[in-house]
């Protein structure tokens, strides 16, 4: 039973155009029968209808199915009753577009926790036959006229056997002829069940209903139990009845005989009939019709419709009941159906739809695109700044002197120290082939202990066996993998590098034993050589000229004599060679200048250097030799920095700080500066990038609203017949993965690849980092605002009753 207590609801309350479209109502209806609300469009009997349904709210007042208070119930509530008690038939027949037939019956039972497939198709089939609708059962909906689509409507009301039927102007948009079979089949069902019927049709209902409700301006104005001839006057708008056409007359000629009838006396008529081949054909007048093929011509008078008409109906539905079920509410969706039912409707989709698809790779691409060129301009590696040593740490003075330096060197704290900042330089021959001979390149690295590497560390190669035996680090390697002349030449992995030669002025060749991986830029020696090297390094552009004797010649310079006493082609020719502090051997085109025991302008830690004799060089070479000390000493003197290599990099720097040196941590200062080089760069970038990433979403946002919209009807229908909002959500979510693994993940996949290729050319490769985290990154970003976007609309429609969803006009 059904009861309504003084229920009150208002359109546009405390407005000026306030409309109370339920007012005070309080009504009673009983367990069976055909109730109808009666009254013209706009009274208010479609609202009151939706309210008894669960599918709108009311402000004010009670409304009780079976003792069930369901104005105080959550919207869950309502679903589950509406979903195992009533039975909805609508207007507009509100059904599933691109579900078949059997389909948008099933749907129904699944709702209410039947899962026997077997049990469901006997249900399904039963009522679809008994509704004459069964030919159809694997027709889309959307391919059905309208009274077809109408009895589907009504087989879904009725296959889950509710207590109450709700029919809300079930034929308004039906034929004379169809709106009698329809109301037969209402009528029918009446006998067992309630049927709440709202309509205009002061006829039908009259002729059909028990009781008779009628509302003005939404309140009751009447309400009777209907009393009649049990006859209706309802004219068939598809049946003619011939003998009451004003004009009947019959013409005949031999063997034909021509029956002509005309509802307009003295009509003119000229008509050509051919039979051939057992067809006939007519030839009518201009602006006549041919009627309608579904017109049947009845030889007899008219005669009002009598109750005989739908007692022809008869169900017999309890039989197929299993009377130990009890219904209750159950999820269509689990994660398998959610998406498969998820492709399957992105399958389905138009192909202007399809095309529109499009949309969402490029928005794809350009998103990862985005996150990989921020990720690459924010990710500050160590290959991008780091320039000597990571351990080292940097004293800077206004000028470096031989005893600030020892000071340093003689410290317990510091393993060794290098003056100027630990760079060095050797020239790599590459004439490995006729094509390139004399070709050769630079290979610059900071000077580290080669006892720093050990065996764990080496990538290729192995640990120096001999004084000449050198170990260079992968980021010196990595920055000459990329020189063309190494490429020619086939040298493109680290063990190409294994085994060959290095130059260097003065000091000969030096063999690289391995490669190793110590994150810093090191070239590894032996410690005794550091000032050799840094005092012999190749003039600028070395590797440019022709050959190592080109690159030898240095500018003048004070030179270690110990490094070219065995050169055949430096030969003392007066004098003695350096022995002591401060003494100078020069060459002897300068002995007029300069006698033996005379001073010469060069200092050496602030000491003027004294002539010790004159040497000639075939090479023309204008050096002045010292001893090794003296040549240390001259070198440092030029430098105004000195590196330390210490035992404990925070302790001695810390220590150091403490004493006001200006100290600089290497690796951190690096950082520092290459953060500060690339921030309006960053900042540019990101800018870009961001506008790049925010236009894609919005792309994505707008077509994921845009698709939500074309289906605002299908959830208003869901949601009348009973599917929770949780389950809306759930078929949208299923959608929404499945369209993101369609498009999202093959085009990511594409860009990644793309970008993974230019993330290795030189110069524009560090400009985009592609790794497995910043592509899952990337479609974690696109993948959840998918899920926003695309349940946004979601959210905000599911906020409105089904009613009012139903009633939105805006969308399709």
């Amino acid at each position: 039973m059904i009861r309504l207590t003084k229920v009150n609801k208002y359109f546009n309350k405390k407005k000026s155009n306030e409309i109370h479209v339920i007012n005070d109502t309080s009504i009673e209806l009983e367990n069976k029968g055909l109730v109808t609300f009666l009254g013209n469009s706009g009274c208010g009997k479609t609202t009151l209808l939706n309210a008894i349904g669960g599918l709108d709210k009311v402000d004010s007042g009670e409304i009780y199915i079976d003792d069930d208070r369901i104005t105080t119930k959550s919207n869950g509530k309502k679903d589950e009753i509406r979903n195992v008690s009533v039975g909805y038939i609508f207007q507009n027949y509100n059904l599933i577009e691109d579900d078949t037939v059997f389909d948008n019956v099933a749907l129904v039972l699944k709702m209410m926790g039947i899962k026997d497939k077997k049990e469901i198709e006997e249900r399904v089939m039963y009522i679809l036959k008994r509704v004459g609708i069964d030919k159809y059962k694997n027709r889309p909906a959307k391919m059905l006229s309208g009274g077809e689509r109408q009895r589907v409507g009504i087989a879904r009301a009725i296959v889950k056997n509710p207590k109450i039927i709700i029919a809300d102007e079930p034929t308004g948009n039906l034929d004379s002829k169809n709106t009698i079979e329809i109301m037969n089949i209402i009528k029918a069902i009446s006998r067992e069940k309630l049927v709440i019927l709202v309509t205009h049709e002061r006829e039908i209902a009259e002729f059909y209903a028990s009781r008779i409700i009628e509302i003005v301006d939404g309140r009751i104005v009447s309400d009777k139990e209907n009393a009649h001839n049990d006859e209706l006057d309802y004219r068939l708008e598809n049946k003619i009845y011939l003998q009451d056409m004003p004009v009947q007359k019959e013409l005949i000629q031999d063997n034909v005989k021509v029956r002509y009838y005309s509802d307009k006396e003295d009509a003119p008529l000229e008509i050509k009939v051919v039979v051939r081949n057992n067809n006939i054909y007519l030839e009518t007048p201009k602006g006549m019709g041919e009627g309608s093929d579904a017109v049947e011509l009845i030889d007899d008078h008219y005669k009002k419709i009598s109750k005989d008409i739908y007692e022809d109906y008869e169900f017999d539905y309890d039989k197929l009941i299993d009377e130990s079920f009890k219904p209750h509410y159950t999820s269509i969706f689990n994660l398998g159906t959610l998406l498969v039912n998820g492709y399957k409707k992105i399958f389905s989709y138009s192909i202007i739809k399809k095309i529109l698809l499009l949309g969402f790779v490029l928005a794809s691409m350009f998103s990862i695109y985005a996150v990989s060129n921020i990720a690459g301009i924010t990710n500050v590696t160590d290959d991008k700044f780091v320039q000597v040593n990571q351990n080292y740490l940097t004293i800077n003075t206004a000028k470096l002197s031989p005893a600030f330096y020892e000071k340093y060197e003689n410290r317990e704290d510091v393993d060794y120290v290098l003056p100027g900042d630990s760079n060095a330089s050797f020239i790599m021959p590459i004439d490995d082939y006729y094509q390139s001979a004399g070709a050769m390149t630079t290979v610059s690295g900071s000077l580290s202990d080669i006892d720093m590497v050990t065996k764990d560390s080496l990538i290729a190669g192995k640990l120096a066996d001999s004084e000449r035996g050198i170990i260079i680090d992968k980021m010196v390697i990595d920055s000459i993998l990329g020189n063309y002349e190494v490429q020619q030449v086939g040298i493109s992995t680290y063990e190409d590098f294994v085994g060959r030669k290095l130059e260097l002025n003065r000091l000969g060749e030096f063999t690289i034993a391995g490669i190793t991986d110590q994150g810093s830029p090191s070239i590894y020696t032996e410690k005794d050589l550091f000032i050799d090297i840094l005092c012999n390094q190749p003039s600028k552009g070395a590797e440019d000229e022709q050959g190592m004797e080109d690159a030898e010649s240095t500018e003048d310079q004070v030179v270690n004599y110990d490094l070219v006493k065995k050169n055949e082609d430096i030969q003392i020719t007066s004098g003695s060679a350096p022995k002591n502090d401060y003494e100078a051997l020069i060459n002897e085109n300068h002995r007029f200048e300069a006698a033996i025991g005379s001073d010469l302008d060069v200092k050496i830690n602030g000491k003027k250097l004294t002539v010790c004799g004159y040497y000639s060089d075939k090479r023309q070479g204008d050096n002045i030799y010292v001893t090794a000390k003296m040549a240390k000493y001259y070198y440092i003197g030029s430098q105004k920095s000195m590196v330390l290599s210490p035992k404990d990099k925070s302790a001695t720097f810390d220590q150091l700080s403490s004493q006001n040196i200006k100290i600089t941590d290497n690796y951190e200062n690096s950082r520092e500066q290459y953060i500060d080089s690339i921030k309006k760069q960053v900042m540019a970038t990101l800018l870009v990038c961001g506008i790049i990433l925010i236009i894609s979403l919005i792309e994505i946002y707008l077509m994921l609203r845009s698709s939500f919209l074309s289906r605002i009807k299908e959830v208003g229908v869901l949601r009348a017949i009973g599917l929770k909002k949780k389950d809306i959500y759930k078929m949208f979510v299923g959608e929404i993965i499945a369209l993101t693994t369609l498009t999202t993940l093959p085009a990511m996949a594409l860009m990644a690849y793309i970008l993974n290729g230019i993330s290795k050319v030189p110069m524009i490769g560090e400009q985009y980092l592609m790794n497995p985290a910043v592509f899952l990154i990337s479609f974690a970003i696109v993948a959840v605002f998918n899920l926003v976007a695309g349940l946004l609309p979601v959210f905000n429609t599911m906020r409105n009753t089904p009613a009012e969803i139903l009633a939105r006009n805006d969308v399709n």
